[in-house]
């Protein structure tokens, strides 16, 4: 029989009473002790499978496997859209029949239990309330301190609810019943209270997502770079998050190297035995990540290692609990990958030829992507997007120009396919290359590079903390799933040789770190920066593409600015007109920027070395301007490479008649 000193127990509950009204009771307001709580050897829950019990656990063979290359082509003004089709989503689902529910033991509406790593718990008490039960969960936090062991909570319908330890499942809880499909989409908002939505996923992109903060009714979770909450109160039988002991975490999230390139291995099911999910090769491994580990992260960012899964697991939610990088292998060197942050105001090298050699070689007869080289590069002059950028979504949206959208409607972006009816809603265009210039001019150039658009979080693929990904799809690898295919194009049309690629790293990349001007070069304001996501205009943290390398003037980065006209006070009647002005410079102060990569070249792509001054001609302007630094050494600290046009490290008679010849 257990015994309490009852006069300390009646003070724990009068103080849980009256002063803990959120889930978590503070650890100096517990008072219990705990050799008092006698926890039964042997008594094990019962799991109850989530799917048919006849249907085989879903696993791959390879990490490196990829699913379909059709993505989520979800905007904010096309409702939802047919995200069921996805292949990615289809094995989601089919993982899902795998995911454990637990008997309860009792009719109690809580029950308190320890969390195993080999997946099993073990029967604490039950409790009428959950501040009740919290009381006995902190105490065996107090005994339970290692990862081995986590206690736990766990609510009347079998689903653990609170973990001393925990990462987060994102599974949509409907009248009290769990979703299996991709029917319903989860909102992620920027506050506790659940008052303002910031974005949204599916979960039929996602599985893991480590959790930052409980406060029971919501929580703190990152998802894909973005630290939001969501919806966990499971009393409400609406809710989004459930709980999942970080010891039981077998197959999370993680990145691989393999062949010089960086994997995201994407989990299907974060505690399935054997390997549930798919990889997608997302550009170039840096350095300093290694052949054979698996590093966590939940951002792209900053990696994770350890021992077992637990320990590098708890290292990534140490380091989100107390805002800091320090546990990270790379803290001093965050890794940027280039495509996901390459802003869509950028060229290529490469030419409508050599798109199409690589579309032909990549698809069917059939596809509708097939002869776009040409309106690609027209679209880059006309609207100024980036055409491997753009044919990158395009091969996400429609399979390849395979999809049933793309064949009967000419429309390769999938816009305005709402899940309701996706066939007869998509747009219909007389032909494919006027969808591309519709994708181009209204849904890029005026819109998600746009700073007076509402959709504007930065003019690059992005993440579902800043770029068009926040917006622009519920799939929260959108931007990883995109730049996966404009790496692909380069790689391939470089001869395979990842180590000589012709336009990755061929712009100098920046972050604003804090609030900065745009300005003409007369000193006019274009757009402000903003320290914080508000109000129109650009936002510490987006990315930017120097015009010039990584070269000042006068502490000025020129730069290419998201729009060539005054936001004013940005909405839709400051939209921008959407004819991109290549020739026209921003310049931002060098303070509060960052440099992110490290330029292969001096001269960027898309134009002429001759062209000095990047005004898309060669004249006498372009050798003015040379002329300034005429007989400066690659020494001189104010040495500007890029007018050293034949690269012998000084700039003189040689670069003169470079120019010269090219007028």
């Amino acid at each position: 029989m257990r015994k309490y000193d009852f006069k300390k127990l009646i003070v724990t509950l009068t103080i849980t009473f009256f002063m803990m009204p959120t889930l978590i009771p503070l650890a100096e307001e517990v008072d219990k002790v705990a050799s008092d709580i006698n926890i039964k050897s042997g008594e094990k829950y019962e799991e109850i499978r989530f799917g048919d019990k006849n249907v085989s656990v879903y696993s791959i063979d390879k990490r490196y496997m990829n699913p379909s290359n059709s993505i989520d082509t979800v905007d904010d003004t096309d409702a939802v859209s047919n995200v069921g089709d996805k292949e990615e989503v289809q094995k989601k689902i089919e993982a899902m029949k795998d995911f454990k529910i637990l008997k309860p033991k009792t009719k109690e509406a809580f029950e308190v239990a320890l969390a195993y790593g080999d997946g099993s718990y073990t029967y604490v008490e039950s409790a009428k309330t959950a501040d009740e039960a919290m009381v006995t969960v902190k105490v065996l936090e107090k005994k339970y301190n290692s990862l081995d062991i986590v206690p736990s909570l766990i609510n009347a319908s079998g689903q653990v609810v609170y973990a001393t330890n925990s990462m987060g499942r994102i599974w949509n809880h409907r009248n009290g019943e769990p979703i299996k499909g991709s029917s319903e989409i989860t909102y992620i908002y920027s506050t506790s209270d659940l008052k303002k939505q910031f974005t949204y996923i599916n979960q039929g992109f996602i599985d893991d997502v480590p959790i930052i903060e409980d406060l029971g009714t919501s929580a703190k979770i990152q998802v894909n770079g973005y630290n939001g909450w969501i919806n966990k109160d499971s009393n409400s039988l609406n809710y989004d998050l459930v709980v999942v002991p970080i010891n039981q975490v077998t197959n999370p999230s993680c990145y691989l190297v393999k062949d010089g390139g960086l994997y995201h291995y994407i989990s299907t099911n974060m505690t399935s035995s054997g390997i549930a999910g798919y990889s997608i090769r997302v550009g170039a491994a840096p350095s300093y990540l290694k052949l054979g580990v698996d590093y966590y992260s939940y951002d792209g960012i900053y990696f994770y290692t350890g021992s077992t899964v637990s320990e590098g697991l708890n290292k990534l939610i140490t380091d989100l609990k107390n805002n800091t990088k320090v546990n990270s292998i790379n803290n001093n060197n965050p890794n940027y990958n280039y495509y996901e942050y390459l802003p869509f105001r950028t060229k290529t090298n490469y030419t409508a030829q050599e798109l199409n050699t690589f579309i032909n070689n990549k698809t069917e007869p059939s596809s509708k992507l097939r002869g776009l080289g040409e309106v690609l590069i027209e679209c880059q002059n006309k609207y100024g997007v980036n055409p491997m950028l753009t044919l990158a979504v395009s091969i996400n949206e429609s399979s390849w120009g395979a999809s049933e959208i793309a064949q009967e409607k000419n429309n390769v972006f999938g816009k305005n396919a709402i899940d309701s009816s996706p066939e007869e809603s998509a747009y219909s265009f007389a032909t494919p290359a006027d969808s591309v210039r519709e994708f181009t001019r209204n849904y890029i150039s005026r819109g998600y590079s746009d700073p007076a658009d509402w959709r504007y979080f930065g003019g690059y693929l992005g993440n579902k903390q800043l770029g068009a990904n926040v917006k622009y799809a519920s799939d929260p690898f959108w931007g990883e799933k995109a730049a996966q295919h404009a790496f692909t194009i380069d790689y391939e049309l470089s001869n395979k040789d990842i180590n000589n690629l012709k336009d990755n790293n061929g712009y100098q990349l920046a972050i604003y770190t804090g609030s900065n001007e745009v300005k003409e070069l007369n000193g006019s304001l274009l757009y402000n920066i903003n320290p914080t996501i508000s109000g129109f205009g650009g936002y510490a943290g987006n990315a930017v593409a120097l015009k010039f390398s990584g070269e000042t003037t006068l502490g000025k980065y020129g730069i290419f600015p998201e729009r060539t006209t005054t936001l004013n006070n940005g909405g839709d009647e400051n939209k921008y007109h959407g004819n991109y002005e290549w020739n026209y410079t921003g310049y931002i102060s060098s303070s509060n920027v960052k440099l992110i990569n490290a330029p292969n070249t001096a001269f960027i792509p898309g134009y002429s070395k001759e062209d000095v001054n990047k005004d898309e001609k060669i004249d006498i302007e372009d050798l003015a301007t040379i002329a300034i630094d005429y007989n400066k050494i690659s020494e001189d600290n104010s040495f500007k490479r890029h007018f050293d046009i034949n690269s012998d490290g000084i700039i003189d008679i040689f670069d003169f008649v470079k120019v010269a010849k090219g007028m």
